[in-house]
């Protein structure tokens, strides 16, 4: 049963003065995926959750008294090409750009890499074209720099036929001047082959840098929808809406010259887990929200806040039925 808790939190209802620009799309990372299989158990999960780092603690128990060798996997978030919405990527001239990290028992380890380009159309399978892009000399990653170059560099006829295949879009700005937008996207996972010993328990931890996104309605008056679709994400109350107002207030008196608030949020993907034998044992999430001044609202039962900035929740035989969504509000002076 999901219960309705908060912590100095944010109304998500709120509207804090910004720009239209101010406005990025998180990507929703997750844990580590393993093939199907009821030999081995996940006897316990810590997940640390903050602005600047994301933790996995995983306890893995071999059922069986024989070795097991199979694969795990660490899906990456899918990127876009698309403008309309900034992402907020942590590294995004590497292929590793969430500076992802595995430990097995206590010791790092290399993992493999595979990236692949996508078409995704509403309602139609999608279309490979990996072997198209990287044929032109074209980077796969859609949002950086140096995918801009190589469609330049690209003929006139060339990057025609690719917005012709609906790899780009062709926008014509108000200067003349024309952008080609790419269409694609970027699919990505670290993986690697992992023995699990004959009726032992290995540990492995997974880190990475989150990508936060950001939100600013530009206007105090937000419509039900909205604030039932943050009721449901966040599991905000009545109580968000007036600690979020008054900050609103502060801000707008002048104009957030000297004082500003600004919303952020962080998701956690949890549910495509779940491939091992039975619940986890016992799950721990702590969340941090940084800074004692920062609101935070997120969905949880039995939470405890067992620091200025830190909130804990144990659960025993825990099977995810949600992700994992926080809800940030910081405020402060300028200068």
């Amino acid at each position: 049963m999901r219960t309705l808790w908060l912590a100095c939190a944010l109304a998500a209802t709120a509207s804090l003065p910004a720009r239209a620009d101010d406005s990025s799309a998180a990507l929703a990372a997750g844990g580590l995926v393993l093939e199907k299989t009821d030999k081995i158990a996940l006897a316990s999960e810590e997940l640390y959750l903050s602005e600047k780092a994301v933790r996995i603690d995983y306890r893995f128990r071999n059922l069986t008294d024989a070795d097991i060798e199979t694969t795990i996997a660490f899906p990456m978030p899918d990127i876009t090409g698309d403008r309309e919405m900034l992402t907020a990527i942590p590294d995004p001239a590497h292929d590793n750009f969430l500076k992802f990290a595995t430990e097995v028992d206590g010791r790092p380890v290399e993992s493999q890499v595979e990236q692949r380009a996508f078409l995704i159309r509403n309602g139609a399978p999608p279309v490979e074209i990996t072997d198209r892009l990287k044929g032109l000399g074209i980077p796969l990653m859609p949002t950086v720099e140096a995918t801009e170059e190589a469609l330049r560099r690209l003929g006139e006829s060339r990057r025609l036929a690719l917005a012709a295949a609906g790899i780009l879009e062709r926008q014509v700005h108000t200067d003349g001047t024309i952008a080609d937008v790419p269409l694609w996207t970027l699919k990505s996972k670290f993986w690697r082959r992992q023995v699990f010993p004959a009726g032992r328990e290995i540990t492995v931890r997974q880190s990475y840098v989150p990508s936060l996104g950001s939100l600013s309605y530009g206007a105090p008056n937000v419509d039900p929808a909205q604030k039932a679709q943050y009721a449901t994400r966040y599991c905000t109350e009545p109580a968000f809406e007036k600690a979020a107002k008054a900050l609103y207030r502060r801000a707008s008196a002048d104009g957030s010259r000297s004082f500003q608030a600004y919303e952020q949020y962080l998701s956690y993907v949890i549910t495509s887990g779940g491939n091992w034998a039975g619940p986890i044992g016992t799950f721990k999430l702590v969340v941090d929200k940084g800074d004692p001044a920062t609101l935070i609202a997120f969905c949880g039962t039995n939470v405890k806040k067992t620091g200025p900035t830190t909130f804990e929740m144990v659960v025993k035989d825990y099977v995810p039925q949600s992700d994992i969504d926080v809800l940030l509000l910081k405020s402060g002076t300028n200068g």
